[in-house]
């Protein structure tokens, strides 16, 4: 065992390997790990067992990208584990920034499956350095001040990282359910967003994606529930009006060819729904790697 891998093994436990196949993590360009915690959900907890559902049907998917005409085996994922459980928020934001922290200085690109939104916030804030942008696939804008009496959660996690980092730019796509003062500190914070009502114009959606991209390598978050809940019942907090599977991967594809940063896939909340949202959530995962490694 490395050095690397035994300072890993201090915050991480390992169970069902993602994709059913890996390689070492000294061969690995993605590392894939869990943050099975959920404990500011606000309406309907469970997406701490997402991490395990999502590992558990990506074995169970084809893993050949029909688009892309590529085999998953061929991209060299570790799988590092699960997060161990730290009941206090602020200690988990800490452990997972520095999870992404030891994967990015070792070359890799760190690969997040949640587990609620609050953890986008360490993993960009720990790849700020390498990312030209955060470009993010939501039902919600997550851009409240404060929500429930707390000024950090799954609701809030993005407005923090705005005043952290305010020079990064941002695009929200897919958003629907949200309150006006939400769109008013967008609109006031240079935002860029598309509705979900907004998707068919796919000109416009390319250009805004362009735009926040530029020429550098965006960090990529996809909260499952930017999908419509017919497809994908098994969220959190699920908004009607939602995009269709096959918007969200021709997304994804696209994105996936900036060469992202680091990409999480959040809020998958397996005990709602027979399974479809966690193999969704993985085809995601494929198809942005996809489209990473054929750049």
């Amino acid at each position: 065992m490395s050095m690397e891998t035994s300072e890993l093994s201090f915050y991480l436990q390992k169970g069902i390997v993602f994709s059913g196949v890996e390689v070492g993590y000294e061969d690995a360009r993605y590392c894939v790990f869990g943050v099975p915690y959920d404990l500011t959900s606000s309406f309907r907890p469970g997406c701490r067992y997402g991490p395990e559902a999502v590992r558990r049907f990506s074995a169970n998917i084809e893993a050949n990208s029909y688009r892309k005409n590529f085999d998953i085996s061929a991209a060299k994922i570790a799988d590092l584990g699960d997060i161990i459980f730290e009941y206090k928020l602020p200690k988990m934001l800490r452990k997972v920034a520095k999870v992404v922290e030891m994967i990015s200085a070792s070359g890799k690109t760190p690969v997040m499956i949640g587990g609620e939104h609050s953890f986008t916030y360490s993993c960009f804030k720990s790849l700020a350095k390498e990312s030209s942008s955060i470009v993010v696939l939501d039902a919600h804008f997550d851009l409240r001040d404060e929500y429930l009496g707390l000024r950090f959660n799954h609701a809030s996690y993005l407005r923090r990282l705005v005043e952290k980092f305010p020079n990064k730019p941002v695009a929200v796509i897919g958003v629907r359910g949200f309150d006006p003062a939400e769109e008013m500190f967008a609109k006031n914070h240079g935002i860029m967003f598309v509705k979900a009502s907004e998707m068919d114009d796919r000109r416009r959606v390319l250009k805004i994606l362009e735009e926040v991209v530029g020429d550098g390598r965006p960090y990529v978050s996809v909260d499952i529930d930017v999908v419509d809940p017919g497809f994908c019942p098994g969220v959190g907090n699920p908004e009607p009006e939602g995009l269709t599977p096959t918007q969200v991967i021709d997304l994804v594809s696209t994105l996936g060819a900036f060469r992202p940063s680091g990409l999480d896939v959040v809020e998958v909340n397996p005990l709602f729904d027979n399974g479809a949202t966690a193999a969704l959530a993985a085809r995601i995962i494929f198809e942005t790697l996809a489209s990473a490694e054929e750049t």
